[in-house]
């Protein structure tokens, strides 16, 4: 969305990655790819060894000819992603990039700048032989066969979905698999001894530390839903447990008069937390980090209020758990933690079974696919 992206993987690694759900797909008979403005430099090698400048995929003819619909062999509708995202504006020209994205093997743009200028750019790139009759023709017969295996041709616009087939979302067999995903996925990295697995004889009061951003679509959202953490809650204290939800000096600022929030700020180190007190109300503190990739970063962003229970300044003093919901990376911005788990998601199911793995009710079977220590494992 906001800066290029480049896939690094050389060709074998791809294959042996990426490549394996592509295909498995396409063998499926998956009718339409839409392909990420991220760049493939060991592909566009090999099939261009003279490439001067590494092009994001949905640009790139070596990509989505050479590789998507020839090595891997998909007969299918492509389309592009946005094409208002930086990745793929900062490539060229609008002018060029409009009609290159059909010419080098895109079938479909996805989202207008402006409609009519995008579609003289679309007749100039055509008429300038950018796209090529035997292009265009290509793409308008894989977007009529998509529409007809989708029963267009025969059902008017807005029956082509049924009820009938609407019921299968969240039927018991996808709820299964998702359950067996998460059981699978989460991954215990770290661990200090005597902590895992929790019990209310063991950690009868525990806090809940949010770790988040905000989301910037949040102003649209009904105010007053649950969030993930009630839910968390609710699952702990159904066990036993009395947990509660911590809320940062910094977030309640936010709620106050300007005046009483100014001078609040102000005094923020003031604002500190005895470890006798923290000990006296807590037996266990889990962080959950959960920053979305609506930056160019998902690093911690931590509260200004530092001293008080929003940042693990405390890990020698009171058993902490940090999980992160997203980012499998956190420890870079907390080698502090002593035991420390990737969830990789958020849904209930993987909630769900995260409880059940601190509980001791079922074992922590993930391998993580990255250095989650970030190159510091042998630091702390």
């Amino acid at each position: 969305h906001l800066s290029p992206s480049i896939n690094p993987l050389s060709c074998e690694e791809w294959d042996e990655s990426f490549g394996k759900v592509y295909s498995s797909l396409i063998e499926a008979g998956l009718p339409m790819i839409m392909v990420g403005h991220i760049t493939l430099p060991s592909y566009e090698k090999k099939f261009n060894p003279k490439i001067k400048k590494y092009m994001p995929a949905t640009l790139s003819k070596e990509i989505v000819t050479d590789l998507l619909k020839e090595k891997l062999g998909f007969n299918g509708l492509v389309v592009t992603d946005a094409t208002h995202m930086v990745a793929l504006t900062c490539a060229m020209k609008r002018e060029e990039m409009i009609p290159s994205l059909i010419a080098s093997g895109c079938d479909m743009i996805l989202f207008y700048n402006d409609y009519e200028e995008d579609m003289s750019f679309i007749r100039k790139g055509y008429e300038k032989g950018i796209i090529t009759e035997e292009r265009l023709n290509d793409a308008v017969r894989r977007i009529l066969g998509v529409k007809c295996l989708l029963g267009f041709d025969k059902t008017q616009r807005g029956e082509v979905i049924k009820d009938t087939d609407l019921s299968l979302v969240g039927c018991q067999r996808h709820q299964d698999v998702a359950k067996a995903v998460s059981q699978k996925g989460i991954t215990l990295i770290k661990e200090e001894k005597g902590v895992l697995p929790i019990s209310p004889s063991k950690f009868k009061k525990i806090l809940i530390v949010p770790q988040h951003d905000e989301n910037p679509f949040s102003f649209m959202m009904p105010k007053g839903m649950p969030s993930i953490y009630d839910y968390i809650l609710q699952k702990l204290n159904k066990e036993g447990f009395q947990s509660e939800i911590f809320t940062s000096l910094m977030d309640k600022a936010k709620e106050m008069p300007p005046k009483e929030a100014m001078y609040a700020v102000m005094n923020v180190y003031n604002f500190k937390t005895p470890v006798s007190e923290l000990k006296k109300k807590y037996d266990l503190i889990i962080h959950f980090c959960d920053f979305d990739s609506h930056n160019t970063v998902e690093r911690i962003s931590w509260k200004m209020s530092k001293g008080t229970p929003d940042v693990p300044w405390y890990v020698d003093e009171i058993p902490t758990i940090m999980v992160s919901l997203r980012c499998p990376f956190h420890l870079f911005d907390a080698p502090q933690i002593k035991t420390y788990i990737n969830a990789y998601d958020k849904n209930k199911s993987t909630i769900d079974s995260l409880i059940d793995k601190l509980l001791g009710k079922e074992p922590f079977e993930g391998v993580s696919p990255v250095d989650a220590f970030c190159g510091m494992k042998d630091i702390l």
